[in-house]
């Protein structure tokens, strides 16, 4: 039995203007899986002021249920002055009510003992370690987001932020604008146009005091001499990894020829120093892709696996719910392959049930972006004219100018040598959802 938010008076404590928002007690990923990833990004007992935008996140208590890692997490926010006895009935009262909720054969032992968490962070740390994240991983992320705070604190002093870029120079690399760049996305996502624009701006004025290391592809016309340079300056490098995956499709076997070419070529010259560095560029080129190869592979398998989980069960939907945080961008690349398989060798029955897969997933993923996304994600994979105007029509309530400004960055993204067919599909939706918009404001 899913728990549902609770609609809840709030003052905002910058402006004291009161407004109502939705709060939870619960969070139970066995019933709703999608729960996991909002509070995992801050976004649950989160309450924004519609009169100022002030906004945080709510000291409440909160119960986190996870049935099938068996992890069952406690936090009571010590500002709230709860005495002991206090806090272990509110508690109990919620591991009661998780209980009572399930079947008795699912009362497991790890009730008995729930766990307790300080703070709200050290909670998320929990479901992370048991997502398989070590701590290591999560205090360098940590590390990195403060460092992102203190930057952003100082972006309009140049003298402060030339400072704090000279101290922190080496922690600015590849990695870094990674994550300051998800961070923006994430800000433009959730609605928060001037926190994503303040990050930006950061992101802007650091850009013009260094210059991180980028992975690097080497151009179509590169010979091999060009790629074996691009990966011998890599190698010392955090861009190594992705450098390689970038420069997989020419990593052949002319390439390996080259490679050992000038190997012999540095030994008959005497040059013992060069032919040992080339051979080692050679054995962790080798390693490298032996390793994404293994990856790739496991990833394929757990994507076949759910496949064949999904085509036989009596309920699709419930199954897809059930799985949803395995489907990913490798799930669908396998699905498609099958597909298209079954369609050319005519068999129509497969065919067909590896399209309702396709459907199910899609819609289940699609749920949980929020309605503007949603219906862009529709709108891409309309087959019609007809059926694009049918679906603006059903949403002609989001048609808006912030609408449009997403659906041309999402349009953007796309890349008009693999997908012109779909970026021209595209643009001619766009002259409809502007023409529909005129008629509204008309």
């Amino acid at each position: 039995m899913p728990f549902p938010a609770m609609l809840t008076p709030i003052k905002c404590p910058n402006c004291g203007h009161s407004y109502v928002t939705e709060v939870r007690a619960v969070i139970d990923v066995g019933e709703t899986p999608e729960l996991k990833e909002s509070f995992l990004r801050g976004q649950v007992n989160y309450a924004r002021c519609p009169q100022c935008g002030a906004g945080g996140m709510l000291s409440l208590p909160l119960l986190y249920h996870d049935p099938a890692r068996e992890l069952l997490v406690t936090y009571v926010p010590a500002e709230l002055g709860l005495s002991a006895d206090e806090q272990e009935r509110y508690v109990g009262s919620l591991v009661q009510a998780v209980m009572n909720s399930l079947p008795a054969e699912e009362r497991k032992g790890y009730f008995l003992q729930p766990k307790s968490a300080l703070t709200l962070e050290s909670l998320m740390d929990t479901v992370l370690e048991a997502e398989g994240i070590s701590r290591e991983v999560l205090e360098a992320q940590r590390a990195q987001l403060r460092l992102v705070g203190e930057l952003e604190a100082a972006v309009d002093d140049d003298e402060t932020l030339d400072k704090l870029v000279a101290e922190h120079r080496a922690r600015l690399d590849y990695g870094f604008f990674l994550l300051l760049s998800g961070l923006i996305d994430a800000q433009q996502e959730e609605g928060s146009a001037e926190r994503a624009d303040a990050l930006a701006k950061l992101r802007d004025k650091l850009l013009e005091r260094v210059t991180p290391e980028m992975p690097r592809t080497a151009p179509p016309n590169a010979g091999y001499d060009e790629l074996i340079e691009i990966l011998r300056d890599a190698q010392e490098k955090d861009v190594w990894r992705r450098t390689v995956a970038l420069n997989r499709p020419r990593l052949d076997y002319g390439f390996f020829q080259a490679l050992t070419g000038r190997i012999e070529a540095a030994e008959a010259s005497g040059d013992s120093e060069r032919a040992k560095e080339l051979t080692t560029l050679r054995e962790r080129v080798l390693d490298e892709i032996d390793a994404q190869d293994r990856l790739i592979r496991q990833a394929e398998d757990r994507a076949s696996l759910l496949i064949m989980t999904l085509s036989e069960a009596s309920d699709l939907r419930a199954e897809v719910n059930e799985h949803l945080d395995e489907i990913d961008d490798l799930f669908y690349l396998v699905l498609s392959r099958y597909l298209a398989a079954a369609q050319s060798k005519g068999d129509a029955s497969r065919a067909a049930k590896l399209r309702a897969i396709m459907d199910a997933t899609l819609e289940a993923v699609e749920e949980r972006l929020p309605p503007d996304l949603r219906l862009i994600n529709r709108l891409a994979r309309a087959e019609s004219e007809e059926q694009t105007n049918e679906i603006l029509e059903a949403h002609r309530g989001l048609l808006s100018n912030e609408f449009l400004e997403k659906y041309d960055r999402y349009v953007q993204g796309i890349d008009p040598e693999r997908d012109g067919d779909l970026v021209a599909q595209m643009r001619r939706t766009r002259e409809l959802i502007v023409a529909k918009m005129t008629i509204l404001r008309a």
